[in-house]
């Protein structure tokens, strides 16, 4: 029953810590203290630095010494990071305010998904099952946190930034509950570094089934991620009033949890390369279209990359895991992380560069950037899958 108990708090702390109220006016709040798109995309490429310096070996150290505790540190570190944000006052001070919230994302990833697989083993629990449970519950908080941040941020930008602390400060605690399982990483005479590069180079190519999936779960993270950022402007050039954009955001949280339920039937049906590539191919069409047209009625195909998203957050990460020995859950999905950071690095500059031109032309950025990378990977998936 304790076990059950821990397995129920992790799960809340994984879904609350989803939750970032203020992200229905972050773009409003740069352009309040004269930050233009290109500097949002920047600031977001420099958080993203900071994490992918940091994964890897955050993430070995939840595998050598406790999982708990690194999902814990990250997210009070996040917690300061968010406060500092509230008071930033220019584009310099919103990059510190970045990077630190960078540092705690880099300790709290990777740290809840190896303990998350740990329990499932100790109490025989599907981990794929318990993988699209969380997806699906995510957007429901996601929706109250942004319908709450539109209110608030139309009253208070700073506010709302702050009040987003609120969630990590809960789940950190909720870390602090839950009981240690699993394996660790075994001290060994090889240098921490040259392990943490073991580890590395067979995530990435001592295994090809492995290598392919870490590459897969990469792309899906950062398909439907850096466009968030034009949302807002994307809605404001539909003729959505601002008053309610905290809404058009909860509803594409609500997709997200649609994407996960609707995947649950086809995860233990469908090979790997179907999970990954039909959900891209969909994605791929709706931002074609996107980039020709934006109106009232063209505006709901964003909804197609909630559904991708949920989709992918319920099937990519259970792939990943399946190919990865238990000892090196957190290192390896650090790996995967790390991965995924360096394509949103490329594309949040990218798509951000090209919204200085044109809302738009985000849409055929991103198409143009990753389908070759879609077509590479569904092209090995499908070699895979045939051996």
């Amino acid at each position: 029953m304790k076990l059950e108990h821990n397995l129920r708090l992790l799960r809340t702390e994984a879904v609350i810590t989803s939750a970032l109220i203020a992200m229905p006016i972050m773009n409003p709040f740069f352009q309040s203290i004269g930050m233009n798109q290109g500097q949002i995309g920047l600031s977001q490429a420099l958080f993203t630095l900071a994490l992918f310096m940091l994964n890897v070996p955050t993430g070995w150290l939840a595998d050598r010494f406790s999982r708990k505790l690194s999902n814990a540190i990250g997210d009070f570190i996040a917690v300061i990071g968010l406060l500092l944000y509230a008071f930033a006052a220019n584009f310099v001070q919103v990059v510190s305010a970045e990077i630190l919230l960078g540092i705690g994302l880099a300790f709290t990833q990777g740290a809840d998904v190896g303990l998350l697989r740990a329990y499932c083993k100790k109490l025989g629990r599907d981990y794929r099952k318990e993988s699209s449970l969380i997806a699906f519950l995510k957007p429901f908080i996601q929706v109250v946190a942004m319908i709450a941040g539109g209110f608030i941020g139309a009253y208070d930008y700073r506010l709302a930034i702050g009040l987003s602390a609120v969630p990590y400060l809960i789940g950190g605690i909720l870390s602090l509950c839950v009981t240690e399982v699993g394996e660790r990483r075994q001290p060994s005479n090889v240098h921490p570094i040259k392990d943490m590069w073991r580890i590395t180079t067979f995530a990435l190519h001592g295994h090809k089934d492995l290598a392919w999936a870490v590459l897969a779960a990469a792309t899906a993270r950062e398909f439907t991620h850096a466009i968030i950022w034009v949302l807002t402007p994307l809605l404001l050039l539909a003729g959505v009033p601002v008053v309610i954009v905290g809404f058009a955001w909860a509803l594409n949280s609500l997709a997200v949890s649609m994407g996960a339920l609707l995947s649950r039937p086809f995860a233990s049906r469908w090979s790997e390369v179907k999970l990954f590539a039909v959900p891209a191919i969909a994605g791929l069409l709706a931002m074609a279209i996107l980039s020709l047209h934006v109106s009232l009625w063209t505006i709901g195909l964003y909804a197609i990359f909630g559904l991708i998203r949920g989709w992918y957050e319920a099937v990519i990460a259970p792939i990943v895991q399946h190919h990865t020995p238990e000892d090196v859950q957190s290192t390896v999905f650090s790996v995967s992380s790390s991965l995924s950071q360096l394509l949103y690095i490329v594309a949040v500059v990218a798509i951000n560069y090209a919204g200085n031109f044109g809302a738009q032309l985000t849409m055929a950025a991103n198409a143009l950037l990753f389908a070759p990378l879609i077509a590479v990977i569904t092209f090995r998936l499908a070699r895979l899958g045939k051996k």
